[in-house]
């Protein structure tokens, strides 16, 4: 799916994330972020830990394989 697919995705099916907040614009080194952003030509698909600094999942040329990665992730992460 595109970003904005992704983005209407999201906010339809209302994921709580808990403790984690969703970055799509860039890659953060702020605790506890789930994201994804377009970084030197490749979508980079990432998480950060908790006491901050970011480590990247997957790269992909793939806008598509990324946001759906992204989006199986936060299925993962959420809290009912």
């Amino acid at each position: 799916m595109t970003k904005q697919e992704f983005l209407n995705k999201y906010n339809s099916k209302k994921i709580n994330l808990g403790e984690y907040i969703l970055v799509l614009d860039k890659i953060t080194d702020a605790p506890l972020v789930i994201g994804c952003a377009h970084d030197q030509g490749v979508w980079k698909v990432y998480k950060t830990f908790e006491r901050g600094g970011h480590y990247i999942i997957k790269e992909t040329q793939s806008e598509s394989e990324a946001f759906d990665l992204l989006y199986e992730l936060l299925l993962i992460e959420q809290n009912d």
